[in-house]
């Protein structure tokens, strides 16, 4: 009978989730987004009959979508489903997109809560398990990135990263990489979570399993895009490889320190490799350290959230959505703590959501600052607090807890 209830409880709390989100969608009536701009017109060309032509797309020309194309694959169905039946309203459209894809955060909160429950060794219950699923599926850095962004594959990308974690800690490479295959094919950054696993498996010398999780991860990705490839190279190489270093510094970046001097060409075009670098650096300085860091541990959680945090700290136009990562695997790492912990490691676990909801609210909130010295003022403070946050989070998952497994 419980299980029942529980089951009926669990569709009700879904349906009104999703049409939650299709109110909102429908009211919504703040600027355009990554949707309006990158998604929908790739979609309207997928639904014209070339679905293999998405990465044409251009904002002002120069900016384009660098994303995979998995996260089209139900955008461009839901769409379909809509013209089919003449509904073309655009506030409609919206409603619907943002109600069928309310479904992968749903997926996303429940992988999250079941690695808390993993990772305590009990399962929530009650109230403490709903306020677990509004942690995830109602935080304002999801709300922003979704809503205000339209980064609607972000959630489906999460759910995907998370899935893979639980397979590779469950001992299945190959499943693993299949999952973070696809996780990349719906976002790019989906790579940076990928780093300490793989040095991971490397440190340990687990070579097979790391054979089977990259070998798994290439196939995937490149039988995603080969046909985007071969179809129309050009614009498929340019969005998903080259158009970035074309873009300016700006959002906030602490990189706005070298504005105005010879070095910007240095984020200009290599931005993407200070993030990279920072997150296999910062991997190995918890992995060398750790000889008991698994998969399955506890603060591997908190490894993510830490490699998580390279992107907003280095990436040359910070943007809220950048948050949401580090936020998701440091609220599972937090909340997965099993037993009383020191005040100062306490603390440590609740900042890194803490600190990714400050940091998506103040970008936000500085997103509308006209001056260059606010700008400036924002990328270097927002920096700073990153850059420490990041040595103390380095710093605890070095330690080993004597007196929790981890």
């Amino acid at each position: 009978m419980d299980q029942q209830v529980t089951r009926v409880a669990t569709w009700v709390f879904g349906l009104g989730y999703a049409v939650a989100w299709a109110i909102v969608g429908y009211l919504w009536s703040g600027p355009l987004t990554d949707l309006d701009y990158f998604f929908l017109p790739a979609v309207r060309i997928a639904l014209s009959g070339h679905p293999l032509l998405v990465y044409a797309v251009r904002f002002e020309t120069v900016i384009a979508n660098d994303n995979g194309p998995l996260g089209l694959v139900p955008l461009t169905t839901v769409a379909g489903i809509a013209s089919w039946f003449g509904w073309d309203d655009k506030r409609l459209l919206r409603a619907l997109v943002l109600a069928a894809f309310s479904l992968f955060t749903l997926l996303m909160a429940r992988e999250a809560v079941a690695a808390i429950d993993r990772l305590r060794g009990a399962s929530l219950a009650g109230l403490s398990r709903v306020l677990a699923y509004g942690v995830f599926a109602g935080s304002p850095t999801l709300l922003i990135a979704v809503l205000g962004y339209g980064h609607v594959e972000q959630p489906m990308t999460l759910w995907l990263v998370l899935f893979a974690v639980r397979s590779l800690a469950s001992g299945r490479p190959r499943r693993a990489g299949i999952i973070f295959g696809l996780a990349l094919l719906t976002r790019s950054l989906a790579a940076l979570p990928l780093i300490p696993l793989a040095l991971l498996l490397m440190v340990r010398g687990r070579w097979r399993a790391l054979a089977w999780l990259a070998g798994s991860v290439g196939v995937i990705v490149a039988l995603g895009l080969l046909p985007f490839l071969i179809a129309d190279p050009k614009d498929t190489i340019y969005s998903l490889l080259t158009h970035r270093g074309s873009l300016p510094v700006s959002g906030g970046s602490i990189w706005q320190l070298v504005v105005g001097t010879p070095f910007l060409w240095v984020p200009q075009h290599a931005d993407v490799l200070f993030v990279f670098g920072l997150a296999v650096v910062m991997s190995l300085v918890v992995i060398a350290a750790r000889r008991d860091l698994e998969p399955s541990s506890r603060d591997f959680y908190g490894l993510l959230a830490l490699t998580a945090l390279a992107l907003p700290l280095l990436a040359k136009s910070v943007w809220p959505y950048y948050f949401l990562d580090a936020y998701v695997f440091g609220a599972i790492w937090s909340l997965g703590q099993a037993a009383p912990l020191a005040l100062g490691r306490r603390l440590i676990a609740a900042a890194i959501p803490i600190v990714a909801t400050i940091g998506t609210l103040l970008t936000e909130y500085q997103m509308g600052a006209i001056g260059g010295q606010m700008r400036l003022i924002e990328g270097g403070a927002m920096g700073l607090a990153l850059a420490i946050v990041m040595v103390a989070l380095a710093t605890r998952l070095r330690r080993q807890d004597l007196d929790l497994r981890s």
